[in-house]
């Protein structure tokens, strides 16, 4: 299926195709496994492959300055199926900051990208395992000021169509001071 996508895609001229973020039209000959496959409104292919390096070719090369695309539509659920939804949540507060971008990553799957300014409350449990996660948060904003961004996960509750958190078991913080292009991991234990 996604050989013939990504031949599809190949042959349209207006299309482009990117595999975590990065460029790669010039991709031939390869047969990518458990990944998630998006078409954007401008017919570009996006592959979500946290698995797999990316290295850029030369055809890929040449448009190595042109920006990483964000998730915007959650792949897939990666979950082994066994963690509830509407119970673990990751929910944004951002207190007037710019030119924050952030990739959150579950388990080798980027299921979301924040931007400054943007409201997140978003269902993470059809995305967990139970036992031993990785939750990792790549930054990769520009210039980032205003005030302080803070993203939460951890349980939480419905009730009457608001959602309640509980004590977040993860916390992560940017603000203007913080470094625009960095990665931070984190280790959630789901019982």
């Amino acid at each position: 299926m996604i050989a013939a996508l990504l031949a599809f895609s190949l042959s349209a001229s207006a299309a482009n195709v990117y595999v975590n973020g990065t460029p790669v039209d010039g991709l031939k000959s390869f047969d990518f496994k458990n990944v998630s496959v998006q078409i954007d409104e401008n017919g570009d292919v996006f592959i979500i492959a946290p698995q797999y390096n990316v290295a850029l070719g030369e055809e890929a090369a040449k448009k190595k300055g042109q920006k990483k695309k964000d998730v915007t539509t959650p792949p897939t659920p990666t979950g082994d199926g066994s963690v509830s939804g509407n119970r673990w949540w990751l929910i944004a507060d951002d207190n007037g900051s710019a030119g924050h971008v952030v990739d959150v990553d579950v388990n080798g799957t980027v299921i979301r990208t924040y931007k400054s300014g943007e409201r997140l409350i978003f269902d993470v449990g059809p995305y967990l395992n139970a036992g031993r996660n990785t939750v990792r948060f790549v930054s990769r904003g520009t210039s980032p000021t205003g005030g302080a961004l803070f993203l939460y996960l951890g349980t939480g509750s419905v009730d009457g169509g608001r959602i309640s958190q509980d004590e977040p078991k993860i916390k992560f913080k940017r603000n203007a001071s913080s470094t625009a292009k960095d990665s931070v991991s984190f280790t959630l234990e789901v019982n």
